[in-house]
């Protein structure tokens, strides 16, 4: 018997990035069909089958849901969340200039630590208040890093993949982090 499952990472950004009213619907069809491809073809195939029709599923979802109330409820708690994370970001850089002597070096070696720190914090508490917030607050924190960079914020020369890690697991640690915490209190290794 062949495993009939379809991708666990494209059904797991199904559920993150669809809509609550369309994100049942649209996954459990596509999960049906594709359990009837891979009967008759390669997994290769239905993969591939798979992935293109979830991304040409996604943009008229997603338009839909942007038209939509849930989606300005969604932007303004994504809002509230990017100024819990400048607010916790401009906290931790005071109680860390006051504890250690703030250099330009000492601040290129701490900025990832705090920054993904306060990413990550502040993408659990908008997942906590409204789930679509994350990809919002994660567009937010592109946004912001991506100025940040052409703006050349890093007065000292740093690599290039210092700047692109910001770019990238920024993001990442807004959406991750909710879905691992969550991982974490099922298990009970969180109160």
């Amino acid at each position: 018997m062949r495993n009939t499952s379809p991708p666990v990472f494209g059904c797991w950004f199904l559920e993150l990035v669809l809509p609550g009213p369309y994100r049942e619907a649209i996954l459990g069809d596509l999960i049906e069909e594709y359990s009837l491809r891979i009967e008759s073809a390669s997994r290769f195939t239905a993969s591939r089958w798979f992935w293109s029709q979830a991304c040409r599923s996604l943009p008229p979802t997603v338009w839909s849901a942007l038209r939509s109330r849930d989606c300005l409820i969604s932007m303004s708690t994504a809002m509230g969340a990017y100024v819990l994370m400048r607010m916790l970001e401009f906290v931790a850089n005071r109680v860390i200039g006051t504890l250690v002597s703030a250099g330009p070096t000492t601040h290129v070696v701490l900025a990832p630590i705090v920054f993904l720190t306060a990413t990550a914090i502040s993408g659990y508490v908008a997942a906590r208040i409204r789930r679509g917030a994350t990809i919002f607050l994660a567009l937010m924190v592109m946004a912001t890093v991506a100025v940040a960079i052409y703006e050349k914020v890093c007065t000292i020369p740093v690599p290039w993949w210092y700047e692109f890690g910001f770019l990238t697991l920024g993001p990442l640690s807004v959406i991750i982090a909710p879905k691992l915490f969550g991982r974490l209190k099922q298990h009970g290794a969180v109160t």
